[in-house]
This record gives structure tokens, sequence and C-alpha cells, in this order.
């Protein structure tokens, strides 16, 4: 069947499928979302096949500004959070911080699927095989979304974090001639201009929400 691109993930979607031809989609006007259903056969980097999961992958309408939901089918993972997957085979695929921040860019649906979710199940055929993931695996909850701060926005510590979010969070401090609410005695536009670019993406509740979840992760902490 030749497939027709009607809207922007339609086109996409047709792109997608040249990379991951068992997959398929379909429009749900109850929930409002682009259902992708399928097969995911996963190599290795030399060809050799390993597997296939059966997934479910939602997308909202508002694509191509939004995280796709992604569910395993086929309970090859087991339902543990140290898998990184839910009990009803929600994938984790990365911190909510950094799917957020990937959103607001937009994504191209066959992209998210190779780097998103390929990665994620040869990840977890990886951790079947031999106990461990094959790279640095990041951590749950709030201490993964510390990680996310202090790794991908290269912001020193979680208390530096949270001096920043609160500044971005109250508007005040952060023209790029001032200095940068991490500590660092530089001003914006040297030191951290793009991660608070980035973290005002995020919106005042998720911004409010990881303060929060921040220090109470910290006075929680053994002294």
């Amino acid at each position: 069947m030749v497939l027709k691109a009607n809207s922007v993930f339609e086109r996409d979607f047709i792109t997608a499928k040249e990379r991951f031809p068992k997959l398929k989609y379909g429009w749900d006007a109850k929930i409002k979302m682009w259902v992708i259903t399928g097969e995911l056969d996963i190599c290795d980097t030399a060809g050799v096949y390993w597997n296939t999961f059966q997934i479910a992958m939602l997308v909202p309408r508002g694509y191509p500004y939004c995280v796709p939901i992604v569910a395993e089918r086929s309970d090859i993972v087991p339902r543990d959070i140290d898998w990184h997957i839910s009990p009803e085979g929600i994938c984790c695929l990365d911190t909510d911080n950094s799917l957020i921040a990937m959103s607001k860019s937009g994504i191209n649906v066959g992209d998210f699927i190779a780097e998103k979710v390929y990665t994620f199940f040869a990840n977890q055929i990886h951790k079947l095989e031999s106990k461990q993931y094959a790279g640095a695996e990041y951590a749950h909850h709030t201490a993964g979304v510390i990680q996310y701060y202090v790794e991908e926005l290269n912001i020193p510590s979680a208390e530096a974090a949270i001096q920043i979010l609160k500044k971005v969070l109250n508007k005040q401090g952060l023209s790029r001639n001032d200095r940068c609410p991490c500590g660092s005695g530089l001003k914006v536009k040297s030191c951290h201009e793009t991660g608070i670019e980035t973290i005002k993406s995020f919106g005042p509740v998720k911004i409010k929400k990881d303060i929060e979840n921040i220090e109470k992760h910290l006075s929680a902490e053994p002294l």
C-alpha cells in the first residue's frame, strides 16, 4: 500500500517506515493521538539480528512539538524500575527534562524511533545478556533530574541548579550581563546562557516542581 502524506506526521512517518517497515500507524479520534504499532527488529552495529519487540507509540496531535509515549507489548523487558519500564510497559526513554527540551525544538518521528526507542530496546537486550547497560545509566526520579542539570546543562551542582531555577521562575537577574546564578562569577552570556534558555522552555509548572523535588532530595541526604 502506498501511504499518502496529509499531515506533517504522515509525511514523516512515510520516511520512518522505510527504516522501520514493520510499523504502521492510525489516528485515534477518541484520544486525539496518532498511534504507531508493530514490530521493531533490533540488530547490533554489524547488522546481526538480536530480537524483536512489539511496541505501541502514542504521538500527540501537537506533533512535532510533543513527547511521544512508548510502551512495550512483548513482555521481554522485566517490569521493574531498574529496567526503566513501568508495570504497564511504559518505557522511560530518557529524563523528562531532556525529552521536554527536545520537543520544544520539534521532533521527527523517524529520528525519535532511531535515537530514543531503538536505542532503548538495544540497551535492554544488552542488559539481558550482560546484566548491565552498554552505556552510562541515568539515575531514577529526582536523582535523574539532578543528573540532567549537572551533566546535560553543565551546572556545577544541585545547589547551583536550584539557584538558576529560582531565578528563571522569578524572571529576575538573568540578563546577559548579569552575574550567572551558578556562582561562577562570570556573566550569563559567558556562562549558562544556553542552559538558562533551555530551562525557560520547561515552563513554570515544571520548573517549580524541579525546585521542590531537588530541595526535598537534598534535605533527605545524610549529612
